[in-house]
């Protein structure tokens, strides 16, 4: 009876180190899309660029419930590689220059209130939850640059300080945002057809 409870605390202990494992990548993650937007701003373009497929793969695979701890580290990499590409041209060491490190960490949400810990986390998943249309659009090579540009714009709001009043106006704004979505999702439908 001892030994059986052994085992049952072993599992119960190797699960929840594989489900923090997991936990760690999945935000590691999402630091690194926000520290990529963050770097290499929100600006978006009427063509698809690798900008605009990796940051939808990896906000999608951010909130996949199949994704492995290996999956969502090798996709963090892929981030950190694109905003190392996007920050090389700008001048990080010039006088007066603006930091674009872009470092974050989900940490820094336990210092804020919490009704905009609950804002910022429902934003994220809102925008996670939308992003699988948008790849989906930029794999059958249909692209809509305010569209993207929104999702930018919002993620990189998550990375900085900003009161309750605004996070409710950004969250007001999500409805249109997944009208926009859907109606974007359903014109690289209608394209993949033709």
């Amino acid at each position: 009876m001892e030994f059986a409870r052994k085992d049952q605390r072993a599992a119960q202990a190797a699960w929840a180190k594989a489900e923090q494992t997991l936990g760690s990548a999945r935000q590691a993650l999402i630091e690194a899309l926000v520290g990529m937007i963050r770097t290499g701003g929100t600006g978006s373009f009427n063509m698809i660029s690798d900008k605009d497929r990796i940051f939808f793969a990896g906000l999608m695979l951010s909130a996949s419930p199949v994704a492995t701890a290996e999956e969502l580290a090798a996709e963090a990499e892929k981030v950190r590689a694109m905003r190392k590409r996007l920050q090389a041209p700008k001048c990080n060491d010039c006088e007066g220059a603006p930091d674009l490190t872009g470092d974050f960490h989900m940490e820094s949400w336990a210092e804020d209130e919490r009704e905009v810990r609950a804002l910022k986390y429902m934003i994220l998943s809102t925008l996670q939850e939308l992003s699988g249309a948008v790849h989906r659009a930029l794999e059958k090579e249909v692209t809509d640059a305010p569209v993207n540009e929104t999702f930018y714009r919002t993620l990189f709001t998550l990375g900085e300080d900003f009161a309750e009043e605004d996070l409710l106006q950004i969250a007001y704004g999500l409805d249109d945002l997944r009208a926009q979505v859907a109606v974007y999702g359903s014109e690289a439908d209608a394209d993949s057809r033709n």
